[in-house]
């Protein structure tokens, strides 16, 4: 995983975390989810 997608992926649970609006929370989980799709991409196409 690059550096900067474990950066991204770390800001997010941050912001998760901090948040105290519902809507916000399911927009930083979405995105987060995504970062991790890729991740997980990323991962499979090293290998």
């Amino acid at each position: 995983m690059s550096e900067l997608l474990k950066r991204q992926i770390d800001r997010l649970e941050i912001a998760i975390d901090l948040s105290s609006d519902w809507l916000e929370i399911q927009y930083l989980m979405s995105e987060l989810e995504q970062l991790k799709t890729l991740y997980q991409d990323s991962d499979a196409e090293a290998a």
